[in-house]
């Protein structure tokens, strides 16, 4: 494996927790040449934590592979291996029927409240009427064997024989919005339906995250393919630029996520 500074990558890291990620990250890429194992997995990484790893994924040799790389999943994990693997040894699904009134906050709630660390845990995706919850073994196992529960029901929870990753699965509502300028408070003005000054509280109070990162800057310029996230009102991704007002205002397109 190529060497790298872990002392310099960890200092360009300001945020504290992800420091602590990167690092546990570091040391088992360090345990696995030194004692020369066959398999090393990550924990699953939030899309903030990832751009970070990418960095050092450049300086790596060894065999990889990047679990839940397409864009519909936010979290990921790798694996790397100096010999074939099976992904079911590590990945455990879990899968159970909609039920009304249940959301992703509800089901993550549950599964923390038994004690579960986050990055422990990945997707919960919900595809044609059953919900899909992705965990690293044998949290998987765990879940199952204590049972997960919603307004007091038992969840029926089946664990997959074989990890189901499905493709293009996210589902979005396509939405125009006219702002007056590319900066952020004017697009949380539009997205979240209120007044330039109710959307700069927003982002002063750490209610807006761009690109999974909290920004209080009002002026910072949005780009195409962005994604603004608004505290209670939604996920939303700048599709792109569609040209300008007769009053030179921008029209964008926006996706707004449905799930």
């Amino acid at each position: 494996m190529k060497s790298f500074d872990k002392i310099k990558i960890l200092d360009n890291i300001n945020n504290l927790e992800i420091k602590k990620t990167i690092n546990k990250f570091l040391d088992g890429l360090v345990s696995m040449e030194k004692n020369y194992k066959d398999v090393f997995v990550s924990n699953f990484f939030t899309p903030l934590e990832f751009k970070y790893v990418e960095r050092i994924l450049k300086n790596i040799d060894l065999n990889f592979d990047i679990i839940f790389s397409e864009e519909d999943y936010e979290r990921k994990i790798l694996i790397f291996y100096r010999e074939n693997y099976s992904l079911n040894d590590y990945l455990e699904t879990l899968k159970f029927k909609d039920i009304s009134g249940i959301e992703h906050r509800n089901i993550l709630g549950s599964i923390l409240h038994l004690g579960i660390n986050r990055e422990k845990v990945g997707e919960i995706i919900k595809v044609d009427g059953y919900w899909y919850i992705y965990c690293l073994k044998p949290i998987g196992t765990f879940l199952f064997s204590n049972g997960l529960k919603f307004a007091g029901q038992d969840l029926k929870l089946e664990i997959l024989n074989n990890n189901f990753i499905p493709s293009n699965f996210k589902k979005y509502e396509d939405e125009k919005i006219i702002v007056s300028g590319l900066r952020l408070d004017c697009f949380v003005k539009e997205l979240a339906r209120t007044s330039r000054e109710i959307a700069q509280k927003y982002i002063k109070a750490g209610n807006v995250n761009l690109n999974y990162e909290e920004y209080k800057d009002f002026d910072k310029k949005i780009n195409e393919n962005d994604i603004i996230s608004i505290r209670k009102e939604g996920k939303f991704k700048v599709d792109n630029f569609g040209g300008l007002t007769k009053k030179n205002k921008f029209v964008v397109n926006i996706k707004r996520y449905s799930i």
